[in-house]
């Protein structure tokens, strides 16, 4: 196992990427690390605790170099019950990936929670392995870092069930948020889904997380399928739960990544 301090370490202003933190494509930031850092930016934007981030959206506009990164956030737009929220990853100087989100203000309503338990065992007793297959012999990096353990790998000819975290810190000295954590893992949607009759290879070009409470505890429960065309574009969608039931969705575009 490697010694591994964090996903990102800080340099001044800029954050620097660790080999951990990058994908299996190349010399490029993987797109869980991305949004992770996007996520956190965007947290920053608010003091109010009642303001709860319902929707992050996390575009890829072009492959995150391996180098120095800075993130930016802002409120586009403040109100009473609504505040629209913008975060901007840039490497030298040019933007590489951004984030719009949606916090919503809480509030107490009348009725009965209705009770949505996670439609799969675990994390506890589930066998440890892999996000995508060793014998492949892909670049270390991010895909290696995340724990994983799987109910239904993408071999299943229906939907793959699988538990995740994140086991090391986002940036170097600080615990990683809920939302956060989220972020990096939602990322692995595409990979985890199932193979299916059309296969890709398949990159998501984006991911949108919708929320209706906080991520609670180490492990994400996903429950994932893939719906794709012979255009070479789909739709990656995921049901997300923790060990005390259901938390929201996640989807990504998906598209063919041709190599070389």
């Amino acid at each position: 196992m490697r010694d591994i301090q964090a996903l990102f370490t800080r340099d001044g202003e800029t954050l620097v990427p660790d080999e951990a933190a990058c994908s299996p494509w190349g010399e490029l930031v993987g797109g869980g690390p991305v949004a992770g850092l996007l996520a956190r930016a965007v947290e920053a934007t608010t003091d109010d605790p009642d303001l709860f981030i319902a929707r992050l959206t996390v575009d890829l506009v072009r492959p995150v170099p391996a180098a120095p990164l800075s993130v930016t956030a802002q409120p586009l737009r403040t109100g009473k019950r609504l505040q629209v929220s913008e975060a901007v990853l840039t490497v030298d100087g040019k933007p590489s990936a951004r984030a719009t989100a949606q916090l919503l203000r809480r509030s107490d309503v009348d009725g009965e929670v209705p009770e949505v338990p996670t439609p799969f065992p675990g994390p506890d007793g589930v066998p440890d392995g892999h996000l995508l297959p060793p014998e492949l012999g892909l670049r270390w990096g991010v895909h290696d870092v995340v724990a994983v353990r799987w109910l239904e790998d993408q071999r299943s000819t229906g939907t793959s069930k699988v538990w995740m975290r994140m086991p090391v810190p986002l940036v170097e000295g600080e615990e990683m948020s809920p939302l956060a954590h989220l972020a990096v893992l939602v990322d692995c949607i595409s990979a985890a889904s199932p193979i299916g009759p059309i296969f890709g290879p398949w990159i998501n070009t984006d991911i949108t997380l919708y929320l209706h409470r906080p991520f609670v505890g180490e492990w994400l429960g996903m429950e994932i399928d893939r719906d794709v065309h012979p255009t070479g574009i789909g739709v990656a969608n995921a049901r997300l739960y923790d060990t005390e039931g259901a938390l929201g969705s996640a989807h990504e575009a998906v598209m063919v990544n041709q190599l070389g």
